[in-house]
């Protein structure tokens, strides 16, 4: 019986791999397999040779469950479930490379010392230690791979040490952060809707799709997403949503009021012990923009003259350079009708700021300004 069963197996193996293409071309003959080269991961890894075992889990790599613990972490904080994370090794990369991918496209990548620990200056440091100078991937900072045996040393001498899985880490969450208005799907946005549904059904229905379809709603959840602002509190947003039925065509007008709605979630997120330091706007600046606000079908853009919007990206990042040393966040506070034109005015000059309105702040909370942006000279837009 056993010798059968074992003729059995090796018929069934030798049938497989008659069965089994013999070349590529054999494989896509099949045009179902074709179409499958046309899927897109909406987030890649790719890790050279060397980087492998802090991501194999056989190995004692635990890179995939410092992934786990992030994508709750961020559920939580923003209300969005980032997608899963397709991890391959690619033997053409430098092998202590990594590459960071979204939908298909590079968007980052850093080199990891397997065996080191990254040393940052923290401002305390009493005295050098060797090593290989290198950049901090997540935040471009200054740094240093040390080796193992130097790690008590560089502890005593003030240097902050980081694990290569965790610089790695922090490197890939900062890039979710930045790219997660891009990776909310329509599906994503759907499951959210479902989920208000067991708990408060009318808001749904008196909504969706009667007065904005789900893919409305997303735009509105990616424009919220992309300056930060957490999206869990879904009902207050379609409620807001349907309480501006009126404004909905212009679609950013629409996530202005829904942000002034989230104002506790927005002061929360952005004040520290209920308290925000920030640089006002100059009313000067204000009305200029407020005057170049135009209008179409599609709904409202600003047209300024070039020259005018270098001024003030220029005075904008004067006032920035006197303060970035003092406050890590640089907020700038603007009134409401302003906030939206400033924000799309400074974003494809200056990086890393964020700009709120009086009317996202809440009562409670006290502002103090430390700057104020303005022109010094009477401009005319």
């Amino acid at each position: 019986k056993m010798a059968q069963l074992e003729l059995a197996a090796r018929a069934k193996a030798e049938q497989e791999e008659l069965e089994k293409p013999k070349t590529d071309n054999d494989y896509y003959r099949d045009i179902d397999n074709v179409f499958k080269l046309l899927n897109v991961e909406p987030i890649e890894m790719e890790f050279g040779y060397s980087l492998l075992r802090l991501v194999d889990e056989k190995s004692g790599g635990n890179f995939i469950d410092r992934v786990v613990i992030f994508r709750k972490q961020f559920a939580m904080d923003m209300g969005m479930v980032i997608p899963s994370v397709r991890m391959t090794d690619n033997p053409e990369i430098n092998p202590n490379m990594y590459i960071i991918k979204i939908k298909g496209e590079e968007v980052a990548r850093g080199e990891i010392l397997v065996d080191h620990y990254l040393a940052l200056d923290s401002g305390d440091v009493t005295s050098q230690i060797e090593g290989i100078d290198t950049v901090e991937p997540a935040f471009g900072l200054p740094a240093k791979w040390i080796s193992e045996d130097k790690k008590i040393m560089a502890d005593v001498a003030g240097y902050t040490l980081i694990d290569p899985v965790s610089v790695m880490i922090t490197h890939w969450s900062e890039i979710m952060k930045r790219y997660a208005h891009e990776l909310l799907s329509r599906q994503d946005v759907n499951t959210m809707i479902e989920n208000v549904k067991k708990t408060n059904p009318i808001v749904v229905d008196d909504l969706i799709p009667k007065v904005i379809s789900v893919g409305y709603l997303q735009k509105v959840l990616a424009n919220l997403l992309k300056e930060g602002i957490p999206i869990r509190d879904l009902e207050t947003i379609l409620e807001t949503l349907g309480d501006h039925a009126n404004v909905l065509k212009d679609i950013d007008i629409a996530t202005e009021y829904v942000r002034q709605s989230l104002k506790r979630t927005i002061t929360h997120r952005f004040s520290e012990a209920n308290s925000l330091r920030v640089i006002t706007l100059d009313t000067q600046i204000e009305d200029m923009i407020v005057s170049s606000v135009k209008k179409n079908d599609q709904g409202s853009y600003l047209a300024m003259p070039p020259d005018v919007i270098q001024s003030i990206v220029a005075a904008t990042n004067e006032e920035i350079d006197k303060i970035k040393d003092v406050i890590p966040t640089v907020i700038i506070l603007t009134s409401p009708v302003v906030r939206i034109y400033f924000k799309k005015l400074t974003e494809q000059f200056i990086q890393n700021i964020t700009v709120l309105s009086y009317s996202e702040i809440d009562a409670s909370a006290q502002i103090q300004a430390i700057g104020n942006i303005s022109l010094g000279v009477k401009a005319t837009a």
